[in-house]
């Protein structure tokens, strides 16, 4: 039995009922985990391992695709609004139309009431990747809205959610055209958020089409089960810490690479492929094999494949692909993505994941680079705050043991001793 359909407490029964015998756990082929004094070693990085239960998000059994509350997450990335998701992952149900006010109102209002004195901080912040601008900004946001007395009930949570879902794309905008422009806009309230933040980000209006192609990819990235920035947060939460602190938290294990900073380094890597095809004048959808078979020689990892939960398909693309089609040389970057899916595919049995594909659909919408891992924190605040709640709600502080193996009965010696040639 695999350890993802099982959750810890199982995994114990399971191994005294197999008493570590040649059918149990242990004397599987590759061993993923085993019981030392008592101590259950899990493997490195929890691959596999289901340290609780969650409502909001999850693997649908395939194996193929990721429920948000029982939709699939392509169903909602393609047809619902922002604002319809917030509710569905905060609620578990699809709002109706005096919910749907509701919540739009109160995250239209809230986005612009950033404090003033935090843009003021910003200004005193220098050029850095723009992920500092957002830990610093929600510490700060923290300072004003959260009170002493932080409180776990319903209402009071929600609204602090909402307040957050609104305010924290403000600050990651502001933050960057502050450092690279020496000013900001201003958020505009009686615009949609995803319209408005979009407008934020390249300083102009967008249209329509690219107001909703940005909001879909927001959906897109709201949730995504235990991941490793959702696990931190609730790691925090757990503490009973506030909210801010832990997406202040979230934020930071987003940063890395090997999370939401994927999609930056795949566009990296399209453009280094196409301004090479380009010297060799040879159409980048071809070339695309070349480029990519050179680099798995020289064992270099090629971003936008992979990933812990997909292993046949990432749904998620097919929604960002139905707008890069219709966005600025959709038609041609598609080829190219498709050519790299077949190469992958090939080589090494990965599939593309959405950082791939929203990558293209960022650059088609001229967003700088180091933004698009913002965005993808202004997506997945709503799954953050959402897992903080139901952390809180039903908590016990998570905090696991180790298994120490470093060097031991070693004494202390002065300094004239210990230093001695």
């Amino acid at each position: 039995m695999y350890l993802h359909v099982i959750t810890l407490n199982r995994i114990v029964s399971t191994w005294a009922e197999s008493n570590e015998s040649k059918e149990g756990l242990l004397m599987s082929k590759e061993p993923e985990c085993k019981i030392e004094n008592g101590l259950i070693i899990v493997p490195k990085g929890l691959k596999n391992v289901v340290p609780d239960v969650t409502y909001i998000s999850g693997v649908d059994p395939t194996g193929q695709a990721t429920i948000y509350r029982g939709y699939t997450i392509d169903d909602i990335g393609e047809h619902a609004s922002f604002y319809e998701a917030v509710w569905l992952i905060h609620k578990g149900v699809l709002p109706c139309e005096d919910e749907l006010k509701e919540v739009k109102k109160k995250i239209d209002t809230y986005r612009g009431q950033v404090p003033e004195k935090i843009f003021d901080a910003l200004k005193l912040v220098p050029k850095a990747h723009p992920m500092y601008y957002g830990s610093y900004g929600v510490t700060l946001l923290g300072q004003y809205n959260a009170p002493d007395d932080w409180k776990f009930d319903d209402d009071f949570l929600f609204d602090h959610a909402l307040k957050l879902i609104a305010q924290l794309p403000v600050i990651f905008a502001a933050g960057w055209n502050l450092a690279h422009h020496g000013t900001f806009v201003r958020p505009d309230p009686n615009l949609d958020h995803a319209k408005d933040v979009l407008r934020m980000i390249v300083n102009r209006t967008p249209s329509d089409l690219e107001a909703r192609a940005f909001e879909s990819s927001l959906v897109l990235y709201m949730d995504h089960g235990f991941n490793a920035s959702t696990f931190t947060v609730r790691v925090i939460a757990s503490t009973l810490s506030d909210m801010y602190s832990a997406i202040a938290g979230g934020i930071g294990a987003l940063k890395g690479p090997l999370h939401g900073g994927a999609n930056e380094k795949a566009l990296v890597m399209l453009l280094d492929a196409k301004k090479k095809a380009d010297e060799l004048g040879k159409p980048l959808e071809e070339y695309i094999e070349e480029y990519i078979l050179e680099k798995l020689r020289k064992k270099e990892k090629i971003m936008g494949f992979g990933h812990r939960v997909y292993k046949v398909h990432d749904p998620r693309t097919d929604v960002a692909a139905k707008f890069i089609k219709q966005l600025p040389e959709g038609e041609y970057w598609l080829k190219v993505l498709h050519k790299a899916e077949e190469v992958m595919k090939r080589e090494k049995n990965l599939p593309a994941n959405i950082d791939l594909y929203t990558a293209i659909l960022y650059y088609q919408l001229k967003i700088p680079i180091p933004m698009f891992t913002p965005i993808f924190a202004m997506g997945r605040i709503v799954g953050w705050t959402a897992h903080y709640i139901e952390q809180v709600k039903n908590n016990k502080i998570i905090r696991p043991s180790e298994k120490y193996v470093g060097p031991t009965g070693l004494k202390y010696k002065p300094l004239e001793e210990r230093c001695k040639k």
